[in-house]
């Protein structure tokens, strides 16, 4: 750089600059490639900008989930114990307090990757106002001198990173009184009776927590001759604009102790369906004089991409043979926009 250029940067305080200053070299042999590169990385930035609010609304999910799951955990536990003698009052507030403990530690995992977001969003913000001040600048030769720093600007790395949650919830089988001896996570018991009397057949139930995000299971009784199966996530179209969730899984079928029916799973939340599963799941013949009816969830892998980094791969093809996509035959069918959970009706 010549010493014009360097008087002229001087002049202009730049080597104290929060973004050029430590940049502050080389030059441009031409004006319009500046601008040119100014404006792609002004681009790039906005796209990068976008992710970082994408991120941040999967944050405050995930917060919701968390917060939400754990309290339904923590009421299921009082509920318990509230059942059984006094004597077990210590083995409660134990449970209470890992519960406490393991939601608390997620809820700061989710709180230190908002603030990482957060610092990008703002050096973003920052970059993106200096690039659209630059280009209404009007003296040439300060024109010339900033541009040519500014297209020197390190990029930021906003690719989004998973947050490392804790799913432990405490084991109920330690209680050695039935019907207590049962994991908390992930099972479900249905009062199958009370669903076949209902006059909608229908009931939303469960609070099923994994990697940061809250699943229920919806039920449908079909015409008294087979039970329906949803796997719903239940803030799914708060981040279906820019998310695709796969989830590999297994549903088992109980009655006590009995396994009556298993089946594995795999596919992807996109798009408007919030719920998969099996429109024939079980003939409900087979559930005639069942007592103790549950359902385990167990959750064999799940992944999420954010559609702003999948743009040049081809959409995910259905991998569960019988699949389809508007629910009218196949055994494994995808729940569509008539699966939003609404209100929910618990039959427990």
């Amino acid at each position: 750089m010549n010493d014009a250029m360097l008087n002229a940067a001087a002049a202009l305080n730049l080597p104290n600059h929060p973004i050029y200053g430590e940049i502050l070299k080389g030059r441009s042999e031409n004006i319009q490639e500046t601008r040119a590169q100014i404006q792609n990385i002004l681009s790039e930035l906005e796209e990068k900008k976008s992710l970082c609010y994408a991120e941040k609304v999967l944050l405050n999910t995930y917060r919701r989930d968390v917060t939400d799951a754990f309290s339904d955990c923590r009421a299921c536990i009082k509920d318990t114990f509230q059942a059984i003698f006094q004597s077990l009052q210590q083995q409660q507030d134990d449970m209470i307090r890992e519960l406490e403990s393991t939601a608390q530690y997620n809820l700061e995992q989710v709180a230190a990757r908002e603030s990482y977001v957060d610092r990008n969003a703002n050096k973003l913000e920052l970059q993106i106002q200096e690039g659209h001040n630059l280009l209404r600048e009007q003296d040439m030769f300060a024109f010339y001198a900033k541009g040519t720093l500014y297209r020197q600007l390190p990029s930021l790395n906003v690719i989004p990173q998973p947050v490392p949650f804790r799913d432990t919830f405490p084991d109920l089988t330690t209680i050695s009184i039935a019907p207590y001896q049962l994991p908390l996570q992930h099972v479900i018991h249905v009062n199958m009776e009370s669903l076949m009397k209902s006059a909608e057949g229908t009931c939303i139930c469960g609070n099923i927590f994994h990697n940061g995000l809250r699943f229920q299971l919806q039920l449908k009784r079909d015409s008294n001759q087979y039970l329906s199966v949803y796997l719903c996530l239940r803030a799914w179209h708060d981040v279906a604009p820019f998310l695709r969730i796969t989830v590999d899984f297994t549903l088992s079928l109980q009655n006590g102790l009995e396994v009556l029916h298993t089946a594995t799973a795999k596919n992807t939340f996109e798009g408007p369906n919030d719920g998969w599963g099996w429109n024939k799941y079980v003939p409900i013949s087979k559930l005639v004089g069942a007592k103790d009816v549950m359902f385990r969830v167990t959750f064999n892998h799940m992944s999420h991409g954010f559609l702003a980094l999948e743009r040049s791969a081809p959409p995910p093809s259905a991998t569960q043979p019988g699949i389809d996509s508007k629910g009218n035959t196949g055994d494994y069918v995808r729940g569509g926009e008539n699966m939003s959970l609404g209100t929910t009706t618990s039959y427990q």
